[in-house]
């Protein structure tokens, strides 16, 4: 036995070497541990960035990887200069408690299999018992003799060292930001000529400086593939401007946007793209083995790079399956053939699955605040799963799993919704900023992807073409090209863009409902109460909206929109008759959209009809913004179409 002790108050590290026998297929068995002043909370999201620290110990950077059989896989690399290969098992991890890996080493290297596992041990007085594990089978003598002395005294020495390090930045008040491994190279001078040019669309200094700063001192990984909301959680800043900065400092040339295709069962990205040019109808994952088809709400994610004339960024991985890759996953185990493992988590309220790796069987659970079941059993077996508690009280809890399969499962346990911190193509694109700026992004010609939801505005001018007769030509296009430009102002003030014009109408998409309905909302206030009301002759305008899933497509070169949704939105359109808007129930049974009338002084009229060219019977609600005696027209008893009005409700009535 080998230890040291230091200081209170500083880290308390051993390390042991032995055999035993027992553990065959293992003969070497090293440990090593070490005391470090955080707790857990503050440790695991960092120590379980196996990416990070295996750079920081020194350990070889994968350049390939292909599947090999039951989710392992085969990872090619260099070592001093040789090349080498293994076989990566799945990473194994219980959130906040372990994480552990198991490789095959092909020759030439000397060792034949290595398995490490990392435990954390919650100490009093916010302190955290770190104990690493290694179990070698050396490939011959040079494995046994070099086992002990390169991976005893050199790899866990040097991982003691890093944790050490890791565990002081994790004691340290506030925020975490991880400082390079290595000195990054910025070029500074073209930094601020790009930070200028900025500043000319009206960005905050406040932001740029953020930004500029995380260029310059954050690591490597943390200025590549960046999630504009998660620097907008980390800077405490409003997500939607950040998005923004982003958007532009990729027009300037800071930044780099790519999109990522996300596998919707690892969530991993499986491919990324340059363009959304580059997309295909579907995608394929190597790690899961499983092709899926893509979609703009979950598939595809906007990131940023900074643009490598800024930065020297190196975009290489060292570990291909840490907890930190996919921190959605709170549990990932292996359970074998007819076996049974009992789990104890710490789970926040959030909605949870269960599903395995390779079998169809998955059940769902919610954890939830003062839920009396702390206990859950799940079964399940090749093609099914169930729950006996699918409501289970938030904190310490206990999961039991049986697998009554005649094979071996791997077990994930995950938080069943998508990361809030990112920035889905159907949002991105949805920005008037995107469309302004990136004019040329649009989809390869023929392909068309699934967008689970969109909210589409429509809107016509009442009387255009009396107007032109009124006042003549020139002077009615200049009125119609001024209400062009307030509604683009006001959709891309809330969030949504300007699709296209249709003579003198509108179409407009948000990804937000409740966005898409305020829009709609100062629109009619500005053509009822505002300058397009007091002109001369006034403007009156129809609207319309809808919201549920479409296509994107390329249409001549601009990324366009097609589907029930919007055929069902321009319909919607048509009825409305002007200082009014119309919303279907998929609007209005929203409970976001519902909290937005409620509170604006707004007057409700509840009808059916048939849409044009539809069969079914829709259920629509007017609104109007404006009390009766204000309107142009009077209220109406008979809407267009011959449906008759079923309830009104008072200004500012209850729903």
């Amino acid at each position: 036995m080998f230890s040291s002790r230091l200081l209170s108050g500083k880290a308390v590290d051993s390390i042991s070497l032995g055999k035993a026998a027992h553990m065959e297929p293992y003969t070497i068995h090293l440990h090593s541990s070490i005391v470090l002043d955080a707790s857990v909370e503050r440790l695991w999201p960092i120590l379980s960035d196996t990416d990070r620290t295996n750079r920081m110990i020194g350990l070889p950077a994968f350049e390939r990887t292909q599947p090999d059989r039951d989710l392992v896989q085969i990872v090619y690399g260099h070592f001093l200069g040789v090349p080498v290969s293994w076989r990566e098992h799945p990473f194994e991890w219980i959130f906040e408690q372990q994480f552990s890996v198991e490789r095959e080493f092909a020759p030439p290297l000397p060792v034949e299999r290595l398995q490490t596992t990392t435990r954390f041990t919650p100490l009093p007085g916010d302190r955290t018992k770190i104990d690493v594990e290694v179990h070698m089978t050396p490939r011959n003598i040079i494995g046994n003799i070099g086992g002990r002395l390169i991976v005893g005294q050199r790899m866990l020495r040097a991982m003691r060292r890093a944790y050490r390090e890791l565990g002081r930045l994790a004691a340290t008040p506030g925020t975490i930001t991880l400082p390079p491994v290595r000195p990054p190279r910025v070029n500074h001078q073209r930094l601020r000529i790009v930070a200028a040019r900025l500043r000319a669309f009206g960005i905050r200094e406040a932001l740029i400086d953020r930004l500029t700063n995380h260029i310059v001192r954050a690591d490597d990984p943390q200025v590549l593939k960046m999630r504009a909301f998660a620097l907008a959680d980390l800077w405490d800043e409003p997500r939607m401007e950040v998005l923004r900065l982003c958007l532009y400092a990729t027009r300037v040339g800071m930044l780099d946007l790519e999109w990522d295709v996300l596998c919707p069962s690892c969530r991993g990205p499986s491919r990324r793209v340059g363009s959304l040019s580059d997309l295909e109808h579907d995608s394929y994952c190597p790690s899961c083995d499983v092709r899926y088809d893509t979609n703009f709400d979950e598939s595809i994610e906007v990131r940023f790079n900074v643009n490598p004339s800024i930065r020297a960024a190196v975009d290489v991985s060292y570990c291909i399956g840490g907890p930190a890759n996919t921190p959605h996953i709170v549990a990932q185990i292996a359970l074998p053939a007819r076996g049974r493992r009992m789990v104890k988590l710490r789970l926040t309220p959030d909605h949870y699955r269960l599903r395995s790796r390779q079998m169809t069987g998955r059940v769902a659970f919610e954890v939830v605040s003062g839920a009396a079941a702390q206990t859950a059993h799940i079964v399940f077996d090749a093609d099914s799963a169930s729950i006996d508690e699918s409501l289970i009280g938030a904190g310490e809890v206990t999961i039991i799993i049986d697998n009554g399969a005649d094979t071996p499962a791997l077990i994930v346990i995950e938080r069943s919704d998508w990361s809030s911190q990112a920035t889905s193509a159907a949002l991105a694109t949805s920005l008037t900023e995107f469309r302004q700026l990136f004019s040329s992004e649009a989809l390869s010609p023929g392909v068309g992807i699934a967008v689970r939801s969109l909210t589409f505005l429509f809107s016509d001018l009442k009387g255009s073409t009396a107007l032109y007769e009124q006042i003549g030509d020139s002077p009615a296009y200049a009125r119609v090209r001024d209400h062009f430009t307030l509604m683009n102002a006001i959709i891309g003030a809330h969030n949504g863009s300007l699709v296209k014009t249709i003579g003198d109408a509108v179409m407009a998409v948000f990804s937000s409902a409740e966005a898409a309905v305020a829009a709609a909302l100062e629109i009619q206030r500005e053509f009822t109460l505002g300058e397009m009301a007091r002109g001369n002759p006034a403007l009156r305008v129809k609207l319309g909206l809808h919201s549920g899933p479409c296509i994107a497509v390329n249409a001549n070169n601009l990324l366009d929109y097609f589907g029930s949704t919007v055929n069902i939105a321009a319909r919607v359109q048509n009825e409305s008759i002007g200082g009014d808007i119309v919303l279907t129930d998929a609007l209005t049974d929203d409970p976001l959209v519902h909290a937005v009338l409620e509170r604006e002084d707004v007057e409700l009229e509840f009808f059916e009809c048939e849409l044009r060219g539809l069969s079914q019977q829709f259920k629509l609600t007017r609104v109007w913004v404006t009390h009766p005696m204000d309107r142009a027209d009077a209220p109406l008893t008979e809407q267009p179409g011959g449906s008759t009005i079923q309830s009104v409700t008072g200004r500012g009535a209850a729903w």
